[in-house]
């Protein structure tokens, strides 16, 4: 689909969507921003900040990004596979030892040995086997449970090592490389790239594109920065229940799983939480739209070369043919994002070839490169504001009827 109708309407049905959702007591407050053509031609701050503040919500503010880091270490992980230091066929047992061994459980819950480990390319394509204690595989999830496998979301107190050994010390949903499970598979290839993954992140991503706020564990100057964590007052009900703050550990409903997800906001914060490769960076939405116009170059920005064009063609390709993904029908993924390959069947007005992702403390952002646009959407309002709340901001975009 081309942009055809006029930037007056179109921003006044975008104007409208999000007042919707705030006034109709959806989301405290909504940031939007919308380049194309690497100029912004759509950026409204919408509602506060926290619950029961009149401090306005704005582009400064910080956000937890949840799983839009996935995008980011996908990044890191083809800067090495540039580098030649890892390859997308190495077994991740290469780097991380205690992945060696692993052991498989088939559709009837049967449990033997994995016919070999994963791969970095099945670890960037969640084809790799693990899972997610929100996704509430029946198969694997009292054992999640039992081993004490962190989503990256919660218990700021295990380290990377320890993440990584519990992770291992469960079975996979399937042999690698049969099926699609969204997954910690992203935290996995986050340690294979290297000891910390915010330093190199800080020095081969941030830095070079100009971005300040990329960040993992938040130091304590910088917490006023940040918007409060909500909830839905009722997970399971429609958009407009109200909300409530996260502000602590806190089991809440995953409804499109039935599943629970353990979150705790207050993880940013922690000088030892592990950095989480699929769920633990934050940062401002200006920052992560230059990380996307990046991606929509071809792997340059103002002159700096992230990575070549040929590996972000490479990395923007639908890699998992017809498998199931998390967002349903005329969805693939590529070597690290959602790729729309039916509009149609998606439901959706983004044109084919179109990629982005989610995150759960309620972000979104989407790449078309057909239109050259760059859009982002960000709340902090846990479990709808990545799908419900931003989907309606996304597609509004896109038609002003």
């Amino acid at each position: 689909m081309t942009l055809a109708f006029s930037p007056e309407a179109r921003n006044a049905k975008l104007d409208e969507t999000l007042r919707g959702l705030v006034e109709g007591r959806s989301t405290p407050g909504i940031v939007v921003l919308i380049l194309q053509n690497g100029r912004p031609v759509y950026s409204r701050s919408v509602g506060v900040r926290e619950v029961g503040s009149t401090a306005l919500i704005g582009e400064n503010d910080m956000f937890r990004l949840a799983s839009m880091t996935k995008a980011v270490t996908a990044v890191a992980a083809m800067i090495l596979i540039e580098q030649g230091k890892i390859s997308l066929d190495d077994p991740v047992s290469r780097f991380l030892p205690e992945f060696a061994t692993l052991r498989a459980r088939g559709p009837d819950g049967t449990e033997g040995p994995a016919s070999r480990p994963p791969t970095i390319r099945e670890l960037m394509t969640h084809t790799a086997g693990f899972s997610y204690n929100f996704i509430n595989n029946p198969r694997l999830i009292d054992a999640y449970r039992e081993a004490r496998v962190t989503d990256g979301l919660d218990q700021p107190e295990v380290t990377t090592a320890e993440a990584m050994q519990r992770l291992a010390s469960v079975p996979l949903g399937y042999q690698p490389g049969t099926g699609w499970e969204y997954s910690l598979a992203t935290d996995v290839l986050g340690k294979a790239t290297g000891a910390s993954l915010e330093a190199f992140v800080t020095e081969r991503i941030a830095k070079p594109l100009r971005i300040q706020g990329f960040v993992f564990n938040v130091p304590e100057t910088i917490r006023s920065r940040f918007v409060q964590v909500t909830r839905p007052a009722q997970v399971t009900g429609p958009l407009g229940t109200g909300y409530v703050p996260v502000m602590g550990p806190e089991a809440v409903p995953f409804p499109p799983t039935k599943g629970t997800a353990s979150l705790d906001p207050n993880r940013a914060f922690s000088p030892t939480a592990y950095n989480s490769g699929g769920a633990g960076m934050s940062g401002t939405i200006g920052d992560y739209a230059r990380f996307l116009q990046m991606l929509l170059n071809e792997g340059e920005l103002d002159g700096v070369r992230v990575l070549r064009a040929e590996t972000v063609r490479q990395m923007t390709q639908n890699a998992t043919g017809n498998m199931p993904t998390l967002r349903g029908p005329g969805w693939g993924f590529t070597l690290g994002f959602g790729i729309v390959t039916d509009p149609a069947a998606a439901k959706s007005r983004l044109p084919a070839g179109s990629y982005g992702w989610g995150g759960i403390y309620g972000t979104q952002f989407w790449i078309d490169p057909t239109n050259r646009v760059v859009g982002l959407v960000m709340t902090q309002t846990a479990i709808i504001g990545s799908g419900p709340l931003s989907n309606p901001i996304r597609e509004a975009f896109y038609a002003a009827d």
